[in-house]
């Protein structure tokens, strides 16, 4: 006789293997936006509680969007190969966009973030990498090879491939690679050299 094993509803299955149970990561978003009113961060009340499981994004780890008037906080399917600690992090590092003047990674969102830091010992930053979070190459989905553009740094050589034109690149002189090195734009007209 064979025996199955009781699998608790709300499981969330990573390439067939047991990840998390869904009422998990809801306990974690609860929990991190208790954490940031503790700690006296404006966090909104109007923010689902439910953390929607995206399974597109390729390099992407969460978002936060709107909509209706209310706060989407999401994470990507992969994301939850990582460690509860890192789930905890990027959930902790979408919620702060959800305070007023926290859109993007400006000041008052920087602000917030270390005050998260210096309570709880999160290590939430503007971007993390794969292995930061402790995800392996071969955890990363496969990557899109009908990129259109690359961004490149020309002191680190660090390169940003995109597959639509952005505003970044209507105005790259404007903007610095992390390492301050200055951007320039690598069109790619033949498939087959993007890959």
């Amino acid at each position: 006789m064979i025996k199955q094993k009781s699998v608790p509803c709300g499981t969330l299955f990573v390439n067939g293997e047991i990840s998390m149970v869904r009422e998990d990561i809801d306990n974690i978003l609860a929990e991190v936006i208790k954490e940031a009113r503790a700690i006296k961060i404006p966090v909104p009340s109007n923010i689902n509680k439910q953390v929607y499981i995206n399974p597109r994004p390729k390099r992407r780890f969460g978002c936060c969007s709107t909509k209706g008037g209310r706060f989407n906080i999401e994470i990507s399917e992969f994301l939850l190969k990582a460690e509860a600690k890192h789930i905890r992090g990027v959930i902790a590092h979408e919620v702060l966009h959800t305070c007023k003047g926290c859109r993007d990674h400006g000041s008052r969102w920087k602000e917030y973030a270390a005050m998260m830091n210096k309570a709880y010992g999160y290590d939430i930053k503007r971007v993390s990498s794969f292995e930061e979070i402790g995800l392996k190459e071969i955890d990363r989905p496969e990557k899109n090879t009908n990129i259109k553009y690359i961004i490149k740094c020309e002191k680190c050589g660090r390169e940003y491939p995109r597959q639509r034109f952005t505003c970044v690149m209507q105005k790259i002189d404007a903007y610095r690679c992390q390492c301050g090195g200055k951007l320039s734009l690598i069109i790619i007209h033949n498939k087959a050299l993007a890959g």
